[in-house]
């Protein structure tokens, strides 16, 4: 029977198998958000017509703003956040 020196051991096999799994978990850790949008989507929001209408109502709720006219109707508002909740 040969007993082998306890520094003559080059590598563990348990070593690699930890190696390979931290190297998994911070890829896991730094993997980034993705966002698809299908062609029919973009298509939509390409439109001119929407960006037109948009471009139009943040214009005009600007200078609704700037001036001090805007007014919040606290009720629709409400109404609105309480037919959201009841969707779910």
């Amino acid at each position: 029977m040969r007993i082998n020196h306890y520094n003559s051991i080059q590598s563990y096999p348990y070593k690699k198998q930890t190696s390979d799994l931290q190297q998994e978990k911070s890829q896991l850790l730094y993997k980034k958000d993705e966002i698809q949008i299908s062609d029919e989507a973009k298509k939509l929001l390409s439109s001119s017509k929407f960006e037109q209408d948009r471009a139009e109502k943040v214009s005009e709720l600007k200078s609704r703003i700037k001036n001090g006219t805007y007014q919040i109707d606290s009720s629709k508002t409400a109404q609105t956040i309480l037919n959201f909740w009841r969707e779910f």
